[in-house]
């Protein structure tokens, strides 16, 4: 075999390097895309013969996968009677408000209504027979009392009373010993010599005698007048004090006032202490 020239040779390889340039150079053409196959119909039934269903092909999803997951059943509810687990009593909001209480036939009970035994049991009324016997009671205390008070104590006081006024009625009149009453006198009370209101035994050493008096004038009753006096007095031990006290009452308000639109009151009370011999 005789080898080629050299000139050949080089115009052979020049032609396959533009041929291969060109093959470089030229957009690639996309190819075609292949159509899906028609699905295959099955064919029609004939008259009079009974046809099986399409057998399911093996490419088919199977229906489970398909469906959508089921979500379990909720758990049943207690049973009545039955104790709350510890997850309902977890779930309970502390900020709820708690059921209302019935009292039956729907009513709802207060919780600032108080319970059977919180309620205050009434007394029952005491009758006739509990009353007449407390004030004997107390009757038979004031005479032990008093005899007591008697027995303890030698010393005495005295208590005189003298009214003097013509035309002043006396509408009320105390006399009180350290703010107690020991004499209550009845409306349109007088005394025009001294009359003795109180006397008993007390104890020695110091007192307070007390006058209250409410008067009205005759002449006008728009006319009125209160007083209220007190005197300290001392009682000598194992021996009897006098207390004279007199009420005077001197005005004339109600007789010239109304006439001459001048008028005045003058009361007067007055207490003399002296032991009896």
């Amino acid at each position: 075999m005789r080898p080629l020239p050299f000139v050949l040779l080089l115009g052979l390889v020049g032609v396959w390097s533009s041929g291969a340039r060109d093959a470089l150079a030229a957009p690639r053409v996309p190819a075609a895309p292949r159509l899906a196959a028609a699905p295959k119909r099955a064919p029609a039934p004939r008259k009079g013969r009974a046809t099986k269903p399409p057998a399911p092909s093996d490419e088919a999803e199977p229906a489970d996968s398909a469906a959508p997951p089921t979500e379990a059943p909720p758990s049943a509810a207690p049973a009545e009677g039955a104790t709350p687990s510890a997850s309902s009593e977890a779930d309970t909001k502390l900020d709820e408000r708690p059921p209302p209480q019935t009292a039956g036939a729907g009513q709802n009970l207060s919780p600032l209504n108080p319970e059977p035994p919180e309620s205050p049991r009434s007394a029952p009324a005491p009758g006739p027979e509990a009353l007449d016997k407390l004030i004997a009671d107390i009757a038979t205390l004031r005479a032990r009392v008093a005899a007591l008070t008697t027995s303890l104590f030698s010393s005495k006081l005295r208590v005189f009373v003298h009214t003097d006024g013509d035309d002043a009625r006396v509408q009320s009149f105390v006399v009180t010993l350290d703010d107690g009453v020991v004499f209550k006198g009845d409306p349109g009370f007088m005394a025009e010599d001294e009359k003795v209101v109180y006397e008993h035994a007390v104890a020695p050493g110091s007192h307070v005698v007390g006058i209250e008096v409410e008067r009205q004038d005759t002449r006008g009753a728009a006319y009125r007048t209160w007083q209220t006096t007190r005197f300290a007095i001392q009682v000598p031990e194992r021996q009897v004090l006098e207390a004279i006290v007199t009420v005077e009452d001197d005005s004339d308000m109600a007789d010239d006032f109304p006439g001459d639109q001048d008028g005045k009151y003058e009361l007067g009370v007055k207490l003399r202490a002296k032991v009896a011999r």
